[in-house]
């Protein structure tokens, strides 16, 4: 599961305190595993043709299909709206368009959740951003830069995902060679996150350790947690070939995906996300931050709001992997800031973005619309 299915946990948890809810999934898998866990299952609906656009949705040969999908969902939605007497729909993605619609026709409330950018949307974005806010009573936005895409809308409003301070005693396993390579590291990097070239920006990490390595020769490791985006294994050969490069074959380590990565952050100095792309509000930057790690992100999306620069890590040029070398070499050669701005990460979870304040903001707002129903 990653960053919206993780939400929609914490946001069915939240809302089960108050009101009877009910999920409509795609198909059945961890995430369903994990919601049994806190409603009956008779309040899990699946719908295998649940229609969610993706970048083919907009080809012609696609269009008659999509529409046909589109339309069924229709349908099948407002049917569920009226069997189990649904007053507040809630869609937990941008890219699911058709439960907005079923809501307005049945008369309903409802809320859209937006977790993406749409910045390769260009031509696109000006009519969906209006369907959007056309037929939603709210909008609500992962981040204030996410929230901006709507040029500020009356609908549109910010609300940060919760996260609490773990807990963590799980035992980490890993090779006798990885943690010897560890033991004799000036820095460890640590960075969580499918692996996808530009869009989630391995490439200029590995090519900034690269360049830092060559300026200092100071040892600095790397610790990647994740598996390739399904689709894109092709780029494991451009990876492989940078790290050449750079001569880091025993610098960069790779994990794969790891059911519950939190407790190898401890192996971590200091979390990077590269991505090349706008993190709507990366998770695993709040993830960091909550066990106290210095983070550094690129200065674009909701990573601005995560990271204040200079107090609990540093923002990077985007795309740029020199500038990203520069913000690593600051920790190299202050050792001592680690814990400065470990400890800040943590204390701007507990001031800005806690668990508490992400509950308190979405029962006020189910509250103001519950009293229109």
């Amino acid at each position: 599961m990653y960053g919206a299915s993780r939400s929609l946990i914490k946001l069915v948890r939240i809302l089960n305190e108050q009101y009877t809810v009910y999920v409509l999934l795609p198909e059945s898998g961890s995430l369903s595993a994990e919601l049994t866990a806190i409603l009956p299952a008779d309040r899990i609906l699946l719908n295998e043709d649940l229609y969610i656009f993706t970048r083919k949705s907009f080809k012609l040969k696609f269009i008659l299909s999509t529409l046909i999908r589109f339309i069924n969902n229709l349908i099948f939605i407002r049917k569920i709206i009226l069997k189990y007497g649904i007053h507040i729909i809630h869609t937990n993605s941008g890219v699911v368009p058709a439960p907005a619609l079923a809501a307005k026709i049945s008369g309903r409330k409802h809320i859209w959740h937006i977790r993406e950018w749409f910045g390769d949307f260009k031509r696109f974005w000006p009519f969906y951003s209006a369907f959007m806010t056309r037929f939603s009573d709210k909008v609500v936005c992962v981040s204030k830069t996410m929230a901006d895409q709507f040029h500020g809308h009356k609908k549109v409003l910010p609300i940060y995902n919760g996260f609490e301070i773990p807990q963590i005693n799980t035992e980490i396993s890993i090779s006798e060679e990885l943690q010897q390579g560890l033991n004799q590291a000036d820095l460890v990097l640590g960075c969580t996150s499918r692996i996808r070239l530009i869009r989630k920006g391995q490439e200029y990490l590995i090519e900034a350790i690269g360049l830092l390595t060559q300026k200092t020769g100071k040892n600095i490791q790397a610790i990647l947690i994740g598996d390739y985006v399904p689709g894109y294994e092709w780029q494991k050969e451009n990876i492989t070939s940078l790290i050449q490069k750079y001569q880091l074959e025993d610098r960069i380590h790779f994990l794969g995906h790891l059911t519950n990565p939190l407790p190898y952050y401890k192996l971590f100095d200091v979390f990077v996300l590269p991505s090349g792309e706008p993190e709507p509000f990366g998770g695993v930057i709040m993830e960091a931050m909550s066990l106290g790690l210095p983070v550094i992100g690129s200065n674009a999306g909701g990573t601005t709001e995560q990271i204040a620069n200079d107090q609990n890590g540093y923002l990077f040029e985007n795309k740029n992997p020199e500038d990203l070398a520069n913000k690593i070499e600051l920790f190299l050669n202050d050792p001592s800031s680690l814990n400065l701005f470990g400890d800040c990460s943590r204390e701007r979870i507990e001031k800005y973005f806690s668990l508490e304040l992400h509950r308190k903001n979405i029962l006020e707002l189910y509250k103001e619309l519950s009293k229109a129903i």
